[in-house]
């Protein structure tokens, strides 16, 4: 990833613009400006895709029409009556 960061970079992209493009996009950027250090960039990602996924995961909770599941067989029951219907 950081590869493709530097390449982008060197496509003329602005470390403004890259920083826009997302959460790995936004810390390897400031990485490779260093700005901050590679376990700075490590420890700020995992941070930040977590409070990321959290946020999905709320969100995905309010969708009334997602099934939650608690393994395999249970899914596999909910899609075999969905496609009787």
């Amino acid at each position: 990833m950081i590869k493709e960061v530097k390449k982008l970079k060197e496509s003329d992209l602005s470390w403004k613009r890259l920083e826009e493009f997302g959460l790995e996009y936004r810390w390897i950027a400031k990485f490779l400006q260093k700005k901050i250090n590679h376990n700075e960039m490590v420890q700020n990602l995992q941070k930040d895709i977590e409070k990321f996924a959290k946020r999905q995961m709320t969100w995905f909770k309010k969708d009334k029409k997602i099934h939650w599941t608690q393994n395999p067989k249970e899914a596999k029951k909910i899609v075999q009556n969905f496609l009787k219907k």
